[in-house]
């Protein structure tokens, strides 16, 4: 169902903590009630509300009244996408909204009480005290791990986590609420042991359990509760209670215990990133420490040298720990962020003592004196940032190490499945000590227990083998899509207002023509967002040739962050420079990673690549000079245009040229024009098209790449009348998706990511 409503009056509340980036609000809104054209009305729901500049500081439990547009979500249709719309509606989110800070008015501060306003407020007074104890990335670090908060920590910072491999220390989890339980149960452990009703019936250390669940659900509520944070707070409050009735407890039960919980209280937590990455860390954790034993815990060094061997143990369990906290989540790491860390294993070794049992508890320490003692306080605070001023450090320098950390292809299904198969298998492996001829069993059941591990001691190798064998012809497989095929695919990618094209040529040879983009990406980055997770889903890493037809953001600004993380070999362009961040830092990317880029001269005319024929027809080699007198050759109509032949198959694209440069093209290309396939120029606009250049091109099949509901009005019906004109498939990416054609010279194959029954032009979006 679309949903497309102009309104006059939006009166919400927010629903959610603000996220500010740069000039940039954003929040979900809890709708109240709607005025428009016909009227005004109650309404329930919520919408997604960014709001652009300087305006107001919003928080949450504000009810504001905005003036804007509400649109439905959409997806970027394109294979192996990221499903927003899925992801929105998990979190109850029906509709965006997009407006600039004047058209936010700000009618009541904290319209609602209650239980999660009053820990609103707490948390802002906090996020407040950590501002005042300091500026700089330390602050916003702590309010990181402290509050949860991380909203202030740059993007560059993030990235230098991700590539030392310590992101997941951003993220409140085991680490902190664990720090906050064993002091909590110290403190009133030596506080109860005065009272001696307490002593005489044994009840200091139940006591000291019972107060400790308090300042376990303070924290985790102040700190948001994030779906790691969740986990944590349950398993804690599972063992405390085991403590407390003095049963054995069971970690591996503590934690499905806890994710059954979770689930039950929000099924959609299954499909967040955060939930799966917790879990999976923890479970490699406990299954993985319980197959190892320390070489050091041999009753000859442990009775020769116990100090040794308890510190030499205590290491290698927090070595294996960080180990299997890494081989737990790296198919998950790969799927969802495509880049691993090879400095991870040191880092973590490093970094973990320095902030899990240092920053942080100096910040935890502040959170609980700040009732008391403001000074108290901001003492701990500054503290604490001194400390992660050197972490920073530590932390800087491993991420700008050159191979830190590596981009990765997507996993499938099949392989993520297949590595946790071997993980366990490889677990099993080692020789298990069973019980001596003739030995009792201690306890009912340990018979079955050996019989079992007897049983998976013989499978595991089986096992093993079988895995690596489906790795293998996994390989094979992918060998053959990306080196071997023989056939020309191309697909036309669906950036949204934009133009992005893959070519796969015979044998691997891949060339990307133009990159969508969105004027600012810092609002979307089209390259690390769409294209590279794209790319990234078919096992590619290597561009053999970019191909940029021209400067502007919506065929350049996809381009960058391919250019500046991908195997760039050669960048194909007519050097139309544009004075633009995009295109400097475009340049700046060629300049850093030392891609080849050829003058247009040495580039326009005829190539044969893979038996394919690709030929640059336009514009005219001396087009720069002729610009000069002619002042209608701009950005648009000096489009590189490229046809790509392979036997009796062609595809046709023309950049955004315009009527008078199709004049100009047609009287000179004349008949090489005629192709199967024309991405239509510039996105269906009505001053491009024209009746000669259409005929000409006489194509079979033609693609609109534009925006759902363009609101630059593409395609025009003007346009698409002139191509039902001459019968041809009208096909469009923002009805159709990515569109995936391929050929093998004589027939072709198209293939839209979303299926379209519609025949009549007219009713194209």
């Amino acid at each position: 169902m679309l949903l497309c409503f102009i309104s006059d009056y939006l009166l919400h509340v927010i629903h959610t903590p603000v996220a500010i980036y740069s000039n940039r609000q954003k929040f979900i809104l809890r709708t109240e009630f709607l005025q428009g054209n016909d009227g005004s009305f109650p309404v329930v729901g919520r919408i997604r509300l960014t709001v652009s500049g300087d305006g107001p500081k919003l928080q949450k439990g504000d009810r504001i009244a905005v003036f804007g547009k509400i649109r439905s979500i959409r997806n970027f249709n394109n294979p192996g996408g990221f499903d927003y719309k899925r992801y929105m509606v998990f979190k109850k989110v029906w509709g965006t909204t997009y407006v600039s800070s004047q058209k936010v008015a700000l009618m009541e501060k904290r319209s609602e009480k209650g239980v999660g306003t009053i820990i609103a407020e707490v948390r802002s007074k906090f996020s407040d005290l950590i501002d005042a104890a300091g500026t700089g990335k330390e602050q916003g670090v702590i309010k990181a791990l402290i509050i949860g908060d991380r909203n202030s920590i740059s993007q560059d910072l993030r990235d230098a986590f991700n590539r030392a491999g310590i992101g997941h220390l951003l993220a409140i989890s085991g680490l902190h609420i664990g720090i906050v339980a064993t002091a909590a149960f110290l403190f009133f452990s030596w506080m109860l042991s005065y009272i001696k009703l307490l002593l005489w019936h044994a009840w200091t250390k139940k006591g000291a359990v019972l107060l400790s669940v308090v300042p376990v659900l303070i924290y985790g509520l102040i700190s948001g509760m994030s779906p790691s944070t969740q986990r944590a707070v349950i398993m804690v409050m599972v063992f405390l209670t085991a403590f407390l009735f003095e049963r054995e407890h069971d970690s591996m039960n503590t934690l499905a215990l806890a994710a059954m919980l979770i689930l039950i209280v929000h099924p959609p937590s299954l499909f967040s990133i955060s939930f799966q990455l917790s879990f999976a860390a923890v479970l490699a954790i406990i299954y993985g420490l319980a197959k190892v034993e320390s070489p050091w815990e041999s009753p000859e060094i442990r009775g020769k040298r116990p100090k040794v061997s308890k510190v030499a143990t205590t290491l290698f369990y927090f070595f294996m720990a960080s180990l299997f906290a890494i081989l737990g989540t790296l198919p998950l790491v790969m799927f969802y962020f495509n880049q691993i860390s090879l400095v991870g294993l040191l880092a973590n070794f490093i970094m973990v003592p320095m902030i899990g049992f240092v920053a942080v508890p100096l910040g935890l320490l502040a959170v609980f004196l700040y009732p008391l003692t403001v000074y108290g306080a901001l003492f701990c605070l500054e503290a604490c940032s001194a400390v992660l001023k050197q972490a920073l450090f530590i932390i800087n320098f491993f991420a700008d190490l050159p191979f830190s950390a590596v981009k990765t292809v997507t996993p499938n299904y099949l392989e993520i499945c297949c590595f946790y198969i071997l993980f366990w298998a490889v677990l099993n492996l080692k020789h298990i000590p069973f019980k001596k001829p003739g030995e009792q069993d201690e306890a009912p059941g340990k018979e079955d227990q050996v019989q079992g591990k007897k049983f998976i001691e013989k499978v595991s190798p089986v096992v093993v083998l079988l895995v690596v064998l489906v790795f293998g012809a996994d390989a094979c497989y992918w060998y053959y899509q990306r080196f071997r095929h023989g056939d020309l695919r191309v697909t036309m990618i669906d950036v949204g207002d934009g133009n992005s094209t893959l070519l796969e040529l015979p044998y691997g040879h891949t060339i990307l023509l133009d990159g969508g983009g969105f004027s600012d990406n810092r609002i979307f980055d089209v390259g690390a967002r769409i294209i590279a997770p794209f790319l990234w889903q078919k096992k590619i890493k290597t561009v053999d040739t970019l191909v940029l037809s021209h400067p502007n953001s919506d065929h350049l600004n996809g381009l960058i962050y391919i250019a500046e993380h991908f195997n760039v070999k050669n960048v194909w362009t007519n050097h139309d420079a544009a004075n633009t961040f995009g295109y400097k830092k475009f340049m700046d990317g060629i300049r850093d990673n030392d891609i080849h880029m050829p003058g247009y001269a040495e580039i326009f005319g005829a190539h044969d690549i893979n038996s394919v024929h690709m030929d640059i027809l336009y514009p005219p080699v001396d087009f720069s000079e002729k610009r000069k007198k002619e002042p209608w050759r701009n950005s648009n109509n000096n489009s590189l245009v490229l046809k790509a032949s392979f036997g009796s198959e062609s595809f046709l694209f023309p950049g955004d040229i315009k009527t008078r440069a199709e004049y100009e093209l047609v009287s000179t290309a004349g008949d090489k024009l005629n192709s199967t396939v024309l991405l239509v120029p510039h996105h269906g606009s009505k001053t491009s098209s024209s009746d000669w250049f259409v005929k000409t091109v006489n194509p079979a099949v033609v693609v609109i790449s534009s925006g759902w509901r363009s609101r630059f009005g593409f395609p025009h019906p003007s346009v698409l009348k002139r191509y039902q004109k001459i019968g041809c498939r009208v096909l469009g990416t923002a009805r159709n998706g990515a569109i995936s054609m391929s050929t093998d010279g004589r027939t072709l194959t198209i293939r839209p990511t979303v299926t379209d029954k519609k025949a009549s032009l007219d009713e194209y979006p």
